[in-house]
């Protein structure tokens, strides 16, 4: 037990001195093989290769891949076309619909940051254009991207799935219904701040033959969707073999129907897209080799037996599992939190009869908003990159997003059918 916490104390110094996440991990696993373990080190090896073997891993690439397609061509533009038709009328119409057009986005392509790249891109400017302060603006965008990891498919929810050994299909579900209420509860605070900036706007009549000619126009992105979760769901396709189909239906439709790629642009978006995965594969490879020390010693065991002697109930085990994810969130990224911190809590979700997709989604959401909050935020300085606005106004601009998320936090907490109700439909 000492030993763990002190591994845990060296990783985070680690962390704050600006060592890379995945080679803070390597070096805190390496060190507590040497000084606290009976382990050869060649288990270090062994652990990265064997925790990045498995063939469902690819599918990370090939969502990657999609996504990285998307934003580069038109299928993101068509997307956020249909969003501003359905939403547009509303006063702060065209920021609603990049509320909109981020959980689109995230139907295809699972990830925050093309999200962020693909409909930022065109929404930013046009926000500002329309009178939106530009801090407000990229912090709205980047918030809502998101929804690119909640709204399925979603790379983070395929790694906790593979990692924790549950069905990833499910998992995936079990995020439609939180993502509606995010895209809900934001596009209700964009209303009325709009109303306060400009009180003069009204509710327009709908304009249902735009509705009609944007769903024309985007019925090939419209497809996307359609083959995954068709394919996932119908039996036809394995989530990797659906990721790789996803990735060869945007490449076609790029390339073929609307040309927003050239084939010259191939070679650079893949490699972009394998520099991403690599990225989140690494942590992984890093995480494992902490885990395995964290697992041969039996530390998840001992610190639950120290939870079960604090935490009696439910409820108590909910209350400070959430105040415990929300600070980890803000510390370490998602794939470092599932590989070190599950082994732990699994057991002990297990023990209070929660079920396993209504806690998956509840460890993911608090994950999610620690991508907002400094000094980990991944998304908070991805969006003061992508954006060029100073990072203390991204920080400012998230606030309320923040809390927006806590609300949509607690109604998953409270009631678990929002997280299970699909998944128990679909797999019983």
């Amino acid at each position: 037990m000492v030993e763990g916490t002190l591994i845990f104390v060296i990783l985070l110094i680690l962390i704050f001195t600006s060592i890379p996440i995945a080679f803070s991990m390597i070096a805190a696993g390496i060190l507590a093989f040497l000084f606290f373990a009976d382990i050869p080190l060649s288990v270090v090896i062994q652990s990265i290769f064997y925790n990045l073997k498995p063939y469902a891993y690819s599918a990370v690439l090939y969502f990657v891949f999609a996504g990285t397609v998307m934003a580069r061509g038109a299928l993101a533009k068509k997307l956020l076309d249909i969003a501003d038709a359905f939403v547009g009328f509303f006063p702060g119409g065209i920021a609603i619909a990049a509320v909109v057009g981020c959980g689109l986005f995230g139907t295809i392509s699972g990830s925050d940051l093309a999200t962020m790249t693909a409909i930022g891109g065109i929404v930013v400017p046009a926000l500002i254009a329309r009178g939106w302060p530009p801090y407000f603006a990229a912090g709205l965008v980047g918030a809502s991207a998101l929804l690119g990891m909640i709204i399925p498919p979603s790379i983070p929810g395929l790694i906790y799935g593979l990692f924790v050994g549950i069905s990833v299909g499910a998992i995936f579900l079990a995020g439609i219904l939180p993502g509606i209420i995010i895209i809900l509860l934001f596009s209700i605070y964009v209303y009325f701040k709009s109303k306060k900036m400009w009180p003069e706007q009204k509710i327009q009549k709908p304009n249902f033959l735009k509705m009609a000619l944007s769903l024309k126009n985007g019925i090939w992105a419209l497809g996307m969707p359609v083959i995954i979760f068709g394919g996932i769901y119908g039996g036809v396709f394995t989530v990797t073999e659906a990721a790789a189909a996803a990735a060869g239906y945007s490449l076609f439709v790029e390339l073929f129907i609307h040309r927003g790629l050239k084939l010259t642009d191939i070679p650079v978006v893949a490699v972009e897209s394998a520099l991403m995965t690599a990225v989140v594969l690494f942590l992984l490879a890093g995480a494992s080799v902490l885990g395995r020390y964290l697992t041969l010693e039996q530390i998840p065991q001992m610190f639950a037996e120290k939870i079960f002697q604090v935490v009696t109930n439910k409820w108590s085990f909910l209350i400070v599992t959430n105040i415990f994810l929300i600070i980890l969130g803000c510390l370490v990224d998602i794939v470092t939190a599932i590989v070190i911190v599950m082994p732990i809590l699994v057991p002990l979700y297990q023990k209070f009869g929660i079920n396993e997709y209504h806690f998956g989604m509840i460890f993911l959401i608090n994950m999610y908003i620690g991508y907002l909050t400094p000094p980990v935020g991944i998304n908070l300085y991805a969006a003061s990159s992508i954006f060029k606005i100073p990072l203390v106004d991204i920080g400012k601009a998230y606030i309320p997003f923040f809390f927006l998320l806590l609300i949509a936090l607690i109604l998953v907490i409270v009631f678990p059918a929002l997280s299970t109700w699909i998944p128990n439909l679909v797999y019983g």
